[in-house]
């Protein structure tokens, strides 16, 4: 363990992950602790999960298919990360390069190799913009890896806070707004077309956050993608697009907060592409989480499974 403190356990808590199998509609318990508080997974490639935990980064390599057992926190890796401080869960896999993006406390974006870790490259410099203070959310990355999807936070000097969608350059760090209102947005991704932003905002219903997608053609504007009581947020669709994930919380609540009865839905692809059919989302998983569930892409590769956390307290 390093120095770092992320969110920790709460007394009586279980820090578990599961993988979630699309065709059989099945669920299987792969990791729990009770010392450990871990957030947020990433697919690698070859099935291993990228996971945060006490603000450092962490590799979970899963049992072979078949395998039964469920690991703990001596099976987890930590990725070194030198010149970043601690880190929170929003952090994406580059899908170009061995390497995966974070996002620090600081507020900036580094790059760090994966999967034996290394000294990391800052991507954003939020000195920039001073005296507004910036910070950077990251929640997605462009297919070909030449944009970052990212929630920009800033505060002006009036103590006025705003949150809007973001792509920035991950050479440069220069950073296009997508968004620029005072209406709270988050969770945004890119679609694996490259075409297409989702995110969840309360532009539509002020006060509850609703799924939108906001296609990168010059003049679109955000069109809803759900429209129900219920309180939606990070918009996950799959490698192949065919299935649109997403955390959805119960009427009324404010944010994304921790340990909540939260569900995970499912949605058709299609939606995210403008085709207006009726449906009802399918509740998945109905589990006690929220924050740290499922924050930043938790599809395979392959769009047959994806990674979830919750965290049970007692039992």
């Amino acid at each position: 363990m390093s120095e770092n403190r992320g969110r920790q356990l709460l007394p009586g808590q279980t820090s578990r992950v599961h993988v979630y199998d699309v065709d059989a509609r099945t669920s299987r318990l792969v990791f729990e602790s009770r010392t450990l508080l871990v957030e947020a997974p990433n697919v690698l490639d070859d099935g291993t999960l990228v996971l945060n935990g006490d603000g450092d980064l962490w590799l979970l390599p899963l049992p072979a298919p078949g395998e039964d057992g469920v690991l703990d926190e001596t099976a987890l890796v930590r990725v070194p990360m030198p010149g970043v401080d601690e880190i929170n869960n929003d952090h994406v896999l580059d899908p170009t390069a061995d390497s995966v993006v974070v996002s620090a406390r600081d507020g900036e974006l580094y790059r760090v190799p994966l999967p034996e870790g290394g000294s990391a490259a800052r991507i954003t410099d939020t000195t920039a913009v001073l005296p507004v203070v910036r910070k950077y959310y990251l929640h997605g990355i462009a297919p070909d890896g030449s944009a970052l999807a990212a929630i920009v936070g800033e505060r002006t000097p009036e103590g006025v806070w705003t949150t809007d969608v973001a792509l920035v350059d991950p050479s440069s760090g220069d950073t296009t707004f997508l968004t620029r209102d005072a209406h709270p947005d988050d969770g945004c991704a890119i679609s694996p077309d490259g075409r297409t932003v989702l995110f969840n905002t309360e532009r539509f219903t002020p006060g509850t956050a609703q799924l939108a997608a906001l296609r990168l053609d010059e003049g679109s504007s955000p069109v809803s993608i759900t429209g129900d009581e219920r309180v939606n947020w990070f918009p996950h669709l799959s490698p192949d697009g065919t299935h649109l994930l997403y955390l959805s919380y119960e009427p009324g609540v404010q944010g994304h907060p921790a340990d909540h009865r939260v569900e995970l839905r499912l949605l058709p692809g299609s939606l995210t592409r403008g085709a207006r059919i009726a449906v009802v989302p399918e509740t998945l998983v109905t589990l006690d989480g929220g924050q740290g569930t499922v924050n930043v892409p938790p599809w395979s590769p392959d769009s047959a499974w994806f990674a979830y956390c919750d965290y049970p307290v007692g039992g």
